[in-house]
């Protein structure tokens, strides 16, 4: 029973409190996000008494402003919610003497305190320890036992402690019966009508309900391959019955959910949603400059028949499973698709940056012995129907028997684009780089503000490439250069990037992509102007 400070706060008589239903309520959808949080959608049809009804315990975990109630026809006037407890009787096996004695009162035993000293007689009564303000008792090994004598009319008290071990004259009872006493929070719906059934449906984003996605690449041949899909479902939630469950691509921006919502929370630690906010003239004109945005990162958290259907929902994709189920607690693995794709083999190398700090530049070119690692990679293009989310991919080699090649990570990739995965490192691909200085201009600039001369450098640059394996190969190669890109001999993309620390300078990410014969060696020269500090 709730207690009275509880009724005289909610104003709610004995003759009001309605005990709590099975769930009335069926989940009708889940959007599962792969930052632990998960959207549910509930509904159902509620029979109220007098116009209120308790919703069954566990209260939903929602977190903050995503906990919504509704009633269709506009009925629903009011939602309340309160702790209670839950009080019942358990059943358990005995584990201690004082128990096994309790549990047998009036039968007939004879304790042993230690090997010489024993008690005899009927079972009269085992006191509890204490008493508490509601009545409730609670026994243990202080509490004191008494025994009637069945030889003498003498009566024997000792505590429940120094007795070692007991024997019965009669099949003793081995199971225990006691109160057990569990709190558990309640939401009170209020109806400003009657009737005697009432629409209902409920909305909430609560943790605990994660999905991490997992993809596996099988080499079919030299230039295809199956791309599958597949999603780990961990449920720490709330039980899943045959629900449309939406694995969830993409990353959601929920501002404010790291918190319980009011309603649900208990533990009064209720926290402003705005603790993190400077109180300022800002925040009274509703203008919240110093919040901060919570995105969950799009890196990486029962077996359907049939491949789940998609679709979008402005910039998020949903993989949508039907009929899922899953109790809180469980794990499952659920394929989601599987492509045919084309595979295109290239050797990446990405080479050191240049630095326009440097002052010196050499005469000629001096190829250091320094390694440039190349990476044998896989270019895979999304042709399919929806985006591919960012996961670890395991590639095998599906021709023959099956054999492990790696594991790298697919980023996202929407429809129509390209990503890049990681093989092995090539090691009879050799890639070497230096430049020299063909040209100065001195003090070609003066930064009056900071009173600094610069040289304007023309620098020339040559990459050397080696290939010993007796096949042809397409080349990768890129490198981050600061200055004015003038030409090259192979063609090269160009992406410019701003350069705060020094504007005269322009910061360009190059990359060439070129074949190489089967066995044979590549040269690359460029050119590019740099602005260095003067001597």
């Amino acid at each position: 029973m709730k207690n009275r400070f509880l009724s005289s706060l909610f104003g709610l008589s004995c003759s009001a409190m309605l005990v709590a239903q099975t769930q009335p309520l069926t989940t009708q959808s889940i959007s599962v996000f792969k930052n632990g949080q998960a959207f549910y959608i509930k509904n159902g049809t509620l029979k109220p008494n007098s116009g209120k009804f308790l919703l069954p315990d566990p209260a939903p975990q929602a977190l903050y402003g995503t906990l919504w109630f509704n009633s269709p026809d506009g009925s629903l006037s009011r939602v309340a919610s309160y702790p209670d407890t839950l009080r019942e009787q358990k059943t358990e096996a005995a584990i201690a003497v004082w128990d096994l004695l309790r549990n047998n009162i009036g039968k007939t035993a004879t304790g042993f305190v230690d090997d010489k000293n024993t008690v005899s007689g009927k079972i009269i009564s085992v006191s509890p320890i204490y008493t508490d303000k509601k009545g409730e008792q609670f026994f243990g090994p202080e509490s004191l036992v008494t025994l009637q004598s069945q030889v003498s009319a003498g009566w024997t008290t000792i505590a429940a402690r120094q007795i070692r071990y007991v024997t019965f004259n009669e099949k003793p009872t081995l199971d225990v019966s006691m109160p057990k006493v569990t709190p558990r929070h309640l939401i009170e719906l209020t109806f400003n009508n009657k009737k005697a059934e009432q629409p209902f449906d409920m909305m909430y984003l609560a943790n605990g309900l994660n999905w991490a996605p997992e993809y596996l690449l099988e080499l079919t041949g030299d230039k295809a391959g199956t791309l599958s899909l597949q999603g780990e479902v961990a449920n720490d939630a709330e039980d899943i019955v045959n629900t449309n469950l939406n694995l969830v691509v993409g990353v959601p921006n929920f501002a404010y959910a790291n918190q319980k919502a009011y309603l649900v929370d208990f533990l009064n630690a209720i926290t402003p949603f705005l603790q993190n906010e400077r109180y300022n003239a800002n925040f009274v004109s509703n203008s919240l400059m110093a919040q901060q945005v919570a995105y969950s990162s799009d890196s990486f958290a029962p077996v359907a028949v049939e491949e789940p259907e998609g679709s979008r929902n402005e910039d998020l994709f949903f993989y949508n499973l039907k009929n899922f189920s899953l109790p809180k607690g469980g794990r499952s693995i659920q394929p989601i698709f599987k492509e045919k794709v084309d595979v295109a083999h290239v050797y990446e190398c990405q080479l050191p940056g240049n630095n326009d700090n440097d002052r010196y530049f050499e005469q000629d070119y001096l190829f250091a012995p320094q390694v440039n690692k190349v990476y044998h990679t896989l270019r895979l293009e999304n042709k399919t129907t929806q985006p591919w989310t960012t996961a670890p991919m395991f590639v095998l080699n599906a021709q023959g028997e099956r054999r492990p090649i790696s594991q790298d990570l697919l980023k996202y990739t929407p429809v129509g684009g390209k990503s890049y995965v990681k093989l092995t490192e090539a090691l009879e691909v050799k890639v070497e780089q230096a430049e020299r200085e063909t040209k100065r201009e001195a003090e070609a600039y003066t930064d009056k503000r900071n009173g600094i001369v610069f040289d304007l450098v023309q620098v020339e640059g040559k990459v050397k490439v080696k290939n010993f394996q007796g096949k042809a190969l397409d080349l990768r190669i890129q490198r981050t250069i600061y200055g004015t890109l003038k030409k090259s001999s192979v063609d090269w993309q160009k992406e410019e990037v701003i350069n705060p620390n020094n504007p005269r300078n322009r910061r360009t990410n190059v990359c060439w992509e070129t074949p190489i014969k089967a066995s044979s060696e590549l040269e690359i020269v460029y050119t590019y102007e740099v602005y260095v500090p003067a001597f």
